[in-house]
């Protein structure tokens, strides 16, 4: 890994090191005690606000970050509150876990930042991960580049790299209603609206495997 660009490099320098929770936590909580989960994965974790804010709730969490920083950090935190998490340092296009290992993976601002063949990848594995009717919620970036985007460079249609800045050499990929539905269309996708800053939020499922006999529609 270059230490000099990417996440690894933001982190060493002391950025997105975030304490609070996604706005859509605690809802998220609320309908996970509804429905029973227990274990759940925060893909893309970073210094570890979700893993702390689930555990606090009593959820068994783990938790995946290419950034070896990130990680110490989330490490160095949940032993603070007297928390603890399964982590594992890598990118998410090979999830560590078994097949149908969570309840629910949660993936905040992370999966539209590779590739679109990386973020396939990393799509079939969450697939994999999830227990059948396992849920997913996750947020992509849809607004068009600008402003610091200019010192970037374009290297898939709609995915742009920075050349410069604190994202150097990071790719953004952005989506449109249309792609989003069409890459997640073996889930079930239950909402789909935009948070504060504009970025698409999606609460999808697993589906269920059909019974012993039972036709599928």
């Amino acid at each position: 890994m270059n230490k000099d660009i990417g996440w690894e490099a933001t982190y060493r320098r002391g950025e997105y090191r975030m304490r609070e929770p996604y706005e859509d936590a605690e809802y998220l909580n609320h309908l996970f005690q509804k429905y029973h989960v227990h274990r759940i994965l925060d893909l893309g974790c970073g210094n570890g606000r979700h893993l702390v804010y689930f555990a606090r709730q009593g959820y068994e969490m783990c938790g995946m970050d290419i950034a070896p920083t990130a990680i110490n950090l989330a490490e160095e935190w949940l032993a603070e509150e007297g928390l603890s998490a399964d982590l594992v340092c890598g990118d998410m296009t090979k999830i560590h876990w078994a097949e149908d290992f969570f309840d629910a993976v949660i993936c905040v601002k992370v999966i539209n930042h590779h590739r679109v063949e990386g973020i396939r990848s990393a799509i079939k594995e969450v697939f994999r991960a999830l227990r059948p009717g396992g849920w997913l919620f996750l947020t992509v970036s849809t607004s068009r580049p600008s402003g610091p985007f200019r010192n970037g460079v374009e290297v898939e249609p709609n995915t742009y790299v920075l050349l410069s800045g604190r994202e150097k050499g990071v790719p953004h990929h952005y989506f449109d209603k249309e792609e989003l539905l069409s890459e997640f269309s073996q889930f079930d996708i239950v909402d789909l609206h935009q948070d504060r800053t504009g970025r698409a939020c999606m609460l999808a499922r697993k589906p269920q495997k059909p019974l012993v006999g039972e036709e599928t529609l």
